[in-house]
């Protein structure tokens, strides 16, 4: 079983400082908004100018299957806080702050002498955000200012939360701008002039963020910090573009990571294996020297940076709520499959606010109603949407051929939502699981055909 049930009230977190060793490394996280894995130069999008970012991957790891909990933005962020899947901490709905009563890691890594610090988005509450030793929602305040309140001796954490590339986007980011001519058009949108211009902006977006994580990288150097900090760059879920965020299709789910552990991880190193964002603050924690609690439902890859023993995880799961708009979506996605489990099927794809208004929306729905959309296009702008979805991504990478109903796949397709409802009932998920089996319990699952 890929998920194994952990108890949520058993003394979950263990806060007495605990006799440090070796001095342990310092943690720098930096977080794009609205990213999808493949719009980096390091992963293949030759047209966006991220030089920065690019020489993080050449002198670190390039994660190629890292995948978020949640295609929204809070909800995956408090993931990323506690280690757990947003219904079992009751932050699923967007812009829901984190409970009180909710440990995150910050407070494990300050029991090991860690001086935390935060910039700009945190996007969970401002309660939470006191949890920090030092926090600023001002995105002009410098870097530096982080590093002058640092203890002397102190090791520390520092979460950068950036808005690029969140919309609204603005024709003047960087100059020059990118060129739409030349621009990388993902196969799930059509072609058209103003998809090709909205997607400038967004490259853009992502190119003055990236020059931003170059004036922090170029800070940790000056401070002689680079030899014994370790910096994580990931985004919070994909681009914000129809079919991407707020959907369980890859372009939602699938982020970049990219990991830098100077003198422990292989400089220019890529990682095939599935990662979930609920893994990044069990991996934290455990390089600072303390353990993986009981309530974390993410596992550390400490080992795969490490370059030693590392059980690859067989799935990841997700999910997407409210946004704006109440849909329900639950998936799991293995190297091989993805199942999506659409809960409230009678919905239409309805994207988010920020979207809806986008021109990239208004061309997608103008190019149906004239005809001139390709067959693949069409699923989102159907009335209403199947129970359940499965791809073969081996074959069909980009999603675009159901196969649920396909006897083929029929093994596959049970297992996956067996896999799926067991996951959604020991993370103690509000919505009916999936699947209940023979023999099971009533009300343990939905009567979903096979």
């Amino acid at each position: 079983m890929e998920f194994s049930r952990r108890s949520l009230f058993g003394s979950p977190l263990a806060l007495a400082a605990q006799p440090a060793s070796a001095a342990p490394p310092n943690i720098v996280f930096l977080l794009s908004d609205d990213h999808t894995a493949a719009d980096l130069g390091c992963y293949g999008n030759s047209h966006i100018r991220t030089p920065n970012l690019d020489g993080l991957a050449h002198e670190g790891v390039r994660f190629a299957n890292c995948f978020v909990a949640s295609p929204q933005c809070s909800p995956n962020r408090s993931a990323i806080f506690t280690g757990c899947a947003p219904h079992t901490t009751s932050t699923s709905r967007l812009h829901t702050p984190m409970p009180p009563w909710e440990p995150s890691f910050l407070e494990q890594i300050k029991a090991r002498g860690y001086f935390t610090g935060g910039f700009r988005k945190v996007h969970q509450g401002e309660d939470f955000n006191r949890r920090f030793d030092f926090y600023t929602a001002n995105k002009n305040a410098k870097f530096e200012t982080f590093f002058d309140k640092l203890p002397a001796g102190k090791p520390f954490f520092l979460h950068i939360g950036f808005t690029d590339p969140h919309r609204p986007s603005v024709k003047t980011a960087i100059p020059p701008p990118h060129d739409p001519a030349k621009v990388r058009l993902p196969r799930f949108l059509p072609d058209s002039k103003e998809i090709r211009d909205d997607l400038v902006n967004y490259h853009d977006f992502i190119a003055r963020m990236d020059a931003e994580c170059g004036q922090l990288l170029a800070l940790l150097e000056a401070r002689g910090l680079t030899g014994n900090t370790v910096v994580f760059f990931s985004g919070d879920n994909g681009m914000p573009f129809p079919g991407a965020k707020g959907t369980c299709y890859d372009p939602g789910l699938n982020v970049p990571l990219l990991v830098k552990w100077p003198g422990v991880s292989k400089p220019g190193s890529v990682q095939n294996e599935l990662i979930s964002h609920v893994d990044l603050p069990a991996t934290w924690v455990e390089i600072a020297g303390s353990t993986v609690t009981t309530k974390m439902q993410g596992r550390p890859f400490t080992n795969l940076l490490k370059g030693t023993n590392y059980t690859p995880r067989e799935a990841v799961f997700s999910e997407r709520n409210w946004h704006d708009n109440f849909d329900p979506i639950r998936s799991i996605r293995t190297d091989r499959y993805k199942l999506i489990f659409n809960a409230a099927p009678h919905f239409p794809y309805r994207p988010a606010w920020d979207l809806d208004g986008s021109p990239s929306w208004k061309s997608y729905q103008e190019m149906g109603r004239r005809g001139a959309l390709e067959s693949h296009h069409l699923r989102l702008l159907q009335p209403a949407r199947p129970v359940v979805e499965m791809y073969d991504l081996k074959s069909d990478p980009d999603e675009f051929h159901n196969i649920a109903d396909d006897p083929t796949h029929a093994a596959a397709k049970k297992d996956l939502l067996k896999r799926l409802s067991d996951w959604m009932h020991q993370t103690y998920d509000f919505l009916p699981p999936a699947f209940a089996g023979p023999g099971e319990p009533k009300g343990r699952g939905w009567p979903v055909s096979l």
